[in-house]
């Protein structure tokens, strides 16, 4: 777990130019954790190929997304009920912090002590950010930090929580939604929020999505 960006960032931001490809979702534009980028730096330390780095309020698992000058996080404060989930804005350029939404749940969720809370990435598509906050539900902001729609998917209860990532495909936000006792592909109109197609069932969320953490 850390708290700054500064690993990910150091590759990300450090590169010759500010106007490198996009990285709009976990395990970057084709998801295979692959970019088309040149000549970055092989190398990077807490002095060395770090263009900036900030402290984040909390632990957390989440991997940034970069889309033009924004990168996107979310991140949650505290494990108890009522924590904070949170979606955050900084600029690309010197790590400032654009704009941060919250959401409160209200209610216990268990998860594992390796596992905050918001270890799902976020997903963009240039116009809006969508991302999983576990049982707080689904929620997709603009690049204002408007809010645009959010959709409750019920309490995910599992012992080591949730980190599936929503992907983007066409106009559908998809989701794997689980583990647990509740375990669903769920498909929502990226504009709207409205489910398009709901197919329940044990999905072996190990097998095909990875362990709480990875996904």
């Amino acid at each position: 777990m850390w708290r700054c960006f500064l690993s990910l960032l150091a590759i990300l931001c450090c590169s010759p130019t500010m106007h490198a490809d996009n990285w709009p979702a976990w395990r970057g534009p084709g998801g295979q954790g692959q970019c088309a980028e040149e000549n970055l730096p092989l190398k990077w330390g807490p002095d060395e190929n770090v263009r900036w780095k900030i402290d984040l309020p909390d632990d957390g698992n989440s991997t940034p997304i970069i889309w033009g000058d924004r990168i996107f996080l979310t991140q949650a404060i505290g494990r108890e009920a009522g924590s904070k989930r949170l979606v955050m804005c900084f600029a690309r350029a010197d790590g400032r912090l654009v704009w941060q939404q919250e959401t409160i749940y209200a209610d216990k969720e268990p998860t594992h002590a390796t596992n905050p809370y918001c270890s799902a990435s976020p997903v963009t598509d240039g116009e809006r950010v969508i991302a999983s906050l576990g049982s707080a539900g689904l929620v997709c902001y603009d690049f204002a930090g408007k809010e645009l729609w959010r959709k409750d998917l019920g309490k995910l209860e599992h012992i080591w929580g949730n980190a599936s990532s929503p992907i983007l495909y066409g106009d559908l936000a998809i989701l794997a939604v689980g583990p647990g006792k509740k375990q669903s592909l769920l498909a929502v109109n990226k504009r709207t929020g409205e489910k398009v197609w709901e197919t329940e069932g044990d999905f072996r969320f190990r097998a095909l999505f990875g362990h709480a953490g990875a996904a």
